[in-house]
């Protein structure tokens, strides 16, 4: 890289380091290269947001998901071919600079000594089309060497200008975790020169401008910050909002939508508007998930979509739930490749308000597939999503929930066929309707009546097409709740004490059943539990006694085969439901399911056509806006 008068270089990345002191964290940020990163002190030691001390004859690596720089997605989404770094270093020892290949094999390109000074490298970004990054180690000498600070730099051209971004958080009775954010947000100052505004859209009743310490955490955001009330209209409906402020704002390029339960590493803000900024086109710059509870664990880098069953999978050779703690990036191939996406969940993602204006706003679907949705269209429109390494949040995680088992079940089966119909270009829907039917029949051999009577109630409202949705919005959530609790295995007990002790009282009709082992065993085994469930009549002892204990995590349909009736502890621990065989319950339920299932499948071209043509007048920002105005929004 030439540097001349006319190059304005532009940082994007910044080196960063947490300072909150939470141990598995430091394995996203410095490696010391024995496999550990989680045990800081061996070998450095964290001085500052941006420092580190590294001791004496000590070396560390910065090959990690927060420290290295991601040249591939650079290199496959903007015209930026080359990255300066930049290191102003204490003491006397050496830099080395490293660079990947895609399949994860680290090569040395340059190393320069330094002795209290700023040490710079210019590096091509090419070569990179499969995948790769760059990053750089530290060792130390005969003594301590710090890292003052370090930054990876693009040159800008004349015409560039910076973007901002309006952030938005929706937040429904998580005050503490929404001001959390808060803070997170305003807390770092160079975080301020890419907001435009803060958006928190309120739609709780336990108000985050409540909370003690909200006066202190707003008065760092100044007048960037404003809060929003309404009643609640679900994720679909407070982001919304959201874009629809940064639509009247000509200061926002983006918006950038963050859930109130996470926690940002507030670095990821300044990378996703600086990528956005360098984009080729406009484009939907999406962050990872971290487990809010395991915080070196990641859960997806990035999600493609199958048209086949309208669900999704880990993009490319990628797996969920990878823990940088136990396997670090150096050691792991697969997250050195570049791995398209299709979609990015709303946990954190920055959508360029260009998009909004000409695609229109999310669909108004409550909660659920409405992030899926909304980057599928723009894909349609030519706006790709990119998931970039380096830019995520921690946020609460999926393993111990089970919304097959809550309300959101409705949500989920409403709106997973709503975006089937809507971008699921494959015959009839796939597999999507027969995928839908054999659902519903696990869930009834696990006498999950509830949530199939909800999945029913789903289907029926898809049926009555995309005109529909918006009445919905405020009023269907406590509908659904109220449906539910008709069924006895949605009633949780927290005291086990007030329930009848557990007797096995049922005469065996399996003789004892054991988890099959391959498909064909899986198959005689759910066609022996199908006709015992619709053939005899439950015991009557079974509602006296529940008959066996299930632990959630151990929950399947086979270990119901042979039983009327069980506790089943819920996901969260805090109790136990009694879920109780209803062969009447059975023969409805499986009816019904029959032909709500081949209906959708009949009728599926005509509703993805009724869909495509309604769904642009239900997302454009004049409906929302009467929606907001409908409901008497502040």
């Amino acid at each position: 890289m030439s540097d001349t008068e006319t190059d304005r270089f532009v940082t994007v990345n910044h080196t960063v380091f947490p300072t909150e002191g939470v141990a598995e964290v430091s394995a996203l940020y410095v490696d010391t290269g024995t496999g550990d990163g989680s045990q800081p002190g061996q070998s450095y030691e964290i001085v500052g947001r941006r420092s580190i001390k590294v001791y004496a004859h000590h070396r560390v690596s910065l090959s990690t998901y927060f420290n290295a720089f991601p040249a591939s997605y650079w290199q496959h989404g903007t015209t930026v071919r080359s990255v300066r770094l930049v290191a102003t270093v204490k003491g006397k020892g050496l830099i080395s600079v490293y660079k990947s290949s895609a399949r994860g094999r680290a090569s040395a390109l340059a190393s320069k000594s330094f002795t209290d000074e700023t040490v710079t490298f210019d590096l091509p970004i090419a070569s990179f089309i499969d995948g790769g990054s760059y990053w750089f180690d530290i060792a130390a000498g005969k003594s301590d060497v710090t890292l003052l600070e370090a930054e990876w730099q693009v040159a800008a051209p004349e015409d560039w200008t910076p973007g901002k971004t309006t952030v938005g958080i929706t937040t429904f009775n998580r005050p503490t975790y929404c001001l959390n954010q808060i803070i997170a947000v305003g807390q770092n100052e160079h975080v301020h020169d890419v907001l435009d505004r803060v958006i928190v859209v309120d739609q709780g009743t336990d108000l985050v401008s409540d909370q003690p310490g909200f006066a202190d955490a707003a008065e760092k955001l100044g007048d960037k910050l404003e809060v929003l009330r309404q009643p609640n209209l679900g994720g679909s409906g407070g982001f919304s909002r959201a874009m629809l402020e940064s639509l009247s704002s000509e200061n926002s390029r983006y918006v950038l939508l963050l859930d109130d339960d996470a926690i940002s590493e507030p670095e990821a803000i300044v990378r996703a508007v600086r990528f956005g900024d360098f984009a080729v086109t406009p484009t939907i710059v999406g962050g990872g998930m971290l487990h809010l509870d395991d915080r070196s664990v990641l859960y997806t880098q990035g999600e493609v979509w199958d048209q086949r069953k309208s669900w999704m999978r880990p993009s490319g050779a990628s797996e969920y739930d990878h823990d940088f703690a136990e396997e670090p990036l150096r050691d792991t191939p697969e997250l050195h490749r570049y791995l398209g996406a299709d979609f990015n969940g709303w946990w954190m993602c920055l959508i360029p308000t260009a998009i909004l204006r000409e695609i229109g706003l999310s669909l108004p679907v409550f909660l659920k597939f409405d992030d899926v949705e909304y980057s599928l269209r723009a894909r349609e429109h030519g706006y790709p999503t990119v998931c970039l390494p380096g830019v995520a949040v921690w946020h609460m995680a999926w393993h111990d929930k089970d919304p097959t088992r809550t309300w959101e079940e409705y949500f989920i089966h409403r709106n997973r066929v709503v975006t089937g119909l809507l971008r699921s270009h494959v015959r009839n829907g796939g597999i999507l309707p027969l995928h839908s039917f054999l659902g519903d029949v696990k869930l009834l051999f696990m006498l999950q009546y509830s949530a199939v009577r909800l999945r029913h109630e789903a289907l029926r409202d898809v049926m009555s097409g995309p005109a529909a949705l918006p009445a919905m919005l405020p009023t269907k959530q406590s509908e659904i709740r109220e449906l539910r609790t008709q069924y006895i295995d949605s009633e949780v007990v927290a005291d086990l004490a007030t329930l009848p002790p557990v007797r096995r009282s049922s005469v065996v009709i399996l003789g004892g059943v054991r988890k099959p082992t391959n498909p064909i065993s899986a198959l005689i085994l759910a066609a022996r539990v199908g006709v015992r469930q619709l053939v005899i009549k439950q015991s009557a002892g079974s509602r006296r006694n529940p008959e066996r204990i299930i632990s959630a995590q151990d929950i399947n349909w086979w270990r119901f085969a042979d039983i009327d009736s069980a506790l089943v502890t819920s996901p969260d621990g805090n109790g136990v439901a009694w879920y109780q065989r209803d062969r009447a319950i059975m023969h409805r339920f499986l009816w019904r399911s029959i032909r709500l299932n081949l209906a959708l499948a009949r009728r599926w071209n005509r509703l993805a056509r009724e869909y495509a043509d309604g769904t642009p007048a239900i997302t454009s920002p004049e409906r929302w806006r009467q929606a907001f105005d409908s409901v008497h929004t502040d």
